[in-house]
């Protein structure tokens, strides 16, 4: 058997933590020596999930690897909510009344995207209890100011257009330089229904339909291979399971890291970073796109106009996550999520077959509306936002908000908000393309240059999973096999 064929059938094995099968042996003329005779370091700068699969391939390989993340934790923008979390500029919560939730608090990715995916295979392999979360619920659509089923919200005309806009999408073949939302008033859909076109095809992809590019997005998604189907972790907090899946790659990480500048003019790449100077022989690098735009970190020589042009074809807008408690379940115990809003775009309702408590909405933002909630007083956000609930529920929101029963605190609004334009190490929520731009920008960015530097991350996923974990993990696995490729025909 060819080494590089069995690398690659291995490969989800060794992500997982598995022993090595025992046909390997096969292959491998010594199984006392590394698979990979390498005396470099491989340096990766971040330990989310492109970075960590990226890290434990080449581990099991043998080969020696130094991660350097910025924060004091794994994951990225996989986050969840601790009772030794601490509440921060960009985090938001009062540990004196911590959510009552019985069950993880997600201030990033909350679900997985497709049973037979990349992340949700690696859970499965680890035993790791999953919820289909849709099989047990609808969605709601808020059409003439309340919130319908489906088959009630398609007896307007208006909606009817934009659902059969969002149903078709993929086949979107028009002009590179439209926005989702120009696309949909060309296709017929009305103004009024616009704040359902950036419900179900704007805000669920990193910005507001106005600054999103169609035929990108429609390229992307046309590619996807997983089922589609949407499932929740039962009990784990998401970064745990990360955690558990590469375990193995904590004790290589330097924490507390933030990388300034790279020069990998010479044959070795310095690395400058909060703590001092180190060389590595190679180095993948899975920073968010808004840390590569913002020029935080100094590249020797400077990428070149290729990646640049690409990059500036990618966009990463300000994000927000709000969790709202509730006194009551007054939306329906059967609701998975409410679309068509303005103040709050998407609406998950992530208690759903994991809580004998079900009152608990979280809300994500993208774009030019998170921008604004960033700006403005928190308590102010969710004030907007149940005054845009009442509307629809007869002012249920507002009455049964949770609110402390502290005395002096003097029935305070109680809420969990994580602010991503406000972390130093995320600035934002996740890469999308902008009118003008194309799939094959993802492709130039993830490209490696001569065989030294490397790029992964969910914005370099170009099979049409960016913007999700799947992807990042696939970029990241990608990403080793790259450098596994350059090393042994290097």
């Amino acid at each position: 058997m060819k080494r590089r064929t069995a690398i690659k059938h291995i490969s989800a094995g060794l992500t997982a933590g598995l022993a090595l099968p025992s046909w390997l042996s096969a292959c491998v003329p010594d199984e006392n020596a590394p698979e990979i005779n390498y005396n470099g370091v491989v340096g990766i700068i971040g330990a989310g999930a492109a970075g960590l699969i990226a890290a434990d391939i080449l581990i099991a390989k043998g080969v020696q690897v130094k991660v350097f993340e910025a924060n004091n934790r794994i994951g990225g923008r996989i986050c969840s909510l601790y009772r030794t979390s601490a509440p921060t500029e960009s985090l938001i919560f009062f540990p004196g009344n911590y959510p009552y939730s019985d069950f993880p608090v997600e201030l990033g990715p909350d679900r997985i995207n497709g049973s037979d995916s990349k992340w949700a295979g690696l859970l499965a392999v680890r035993g790791v209890p999953m919820v289909n979360f849709r099989s047990q619920s609808t969605n709601r659509y808020i059409v003439d100011n309340a919130a319908k089923t489906e088959a009630d919200a398609m007896l307007n005309a208006g909606f009817a257009s934009a659902k059969a806009f969002y149903d078709s999408f993929t086949t979107f073949s028009g002009s590179s330089t439209l926005s989702v939302e120009q696309a949909a008033l060309a296709a017929g859909v009305p103004a009024s229904q616009l704040p359902m076109v950036n419900s179900l095809l704007g805000n669920p992809f990193g910005s507001a339909a106005s600054n999103i590019g169609a035929r990108a997005l429609a390229e992307g998604l046309a590619l996807v291979e997983h089922d589609g189907t949407e499932l929740t972790l039962r009990n784990n907090p998401m970064q745990d399971a990360l955690l558990n899946v590469y375990s193995r790659v904590v004790p290589s990480i330097q924490f507390n890291t933030v990388v300034q500048a790279v020069n990998y003019s010479g044959d070795a790449i310095e690395i400058v970073h909060s703590g001092g100077t180190e060389t590595v022989n190679k180095l993948i690098v899975t920073v968010p796109v808004s840390i590569l735009k913002d020029g935080d970190i100094a590249f020797s020589p400077a990428l070149p106009t290729a990646k640049l042009n690409a990059l500036s074809r990618l966009g990463m807008d300000a994000a927000m996550r709000i969790v709202l408690e509730f006194k009551r379940n007054f939306y329906g115990e059967d609701v998975a999520a409410i679309f068509g809003a303005t103040e709050a775009p998407i609406i998950l309702n992530p208690a759903v077959g994991r809580s004998s408590l079900n009152r608990t909405l979280s809300i994500t933002v993208f774009g030019a509306k998170a921008e604004a909630y960033s700006s403005m007083n928190p308590d102010d956000v969710v004030l907007n936002i149940l005054a845009e609930m009442d509307a629809w529920y007869g002012g249920d929101a507002t009455e049964n908000i949770r609110r402390s029963t502290i005395p002096e605190e003097n029935n305070k609004l109680l809420y969990t908000i994580k602010d991503w334009k406000k972390d130093p190490y995320a600035k934002g929520g996740v890469s999308y393309h902008l009118p003008g731009g194309l799939l094959a920008d993802r492709e130039v960015l993830a490209a490696p240059m001569g065989g030294k530097l490397f790029f992964a991350g969910e914005a370099t996923d170009f099979t049409g999973e960016a913007g999700t974990v799947s992807g990042a993990l696939k970029s990241g696995e990608r990403a080793a096999f790259e450098v596994i490729d350059a090393i042994i025909n290097g």
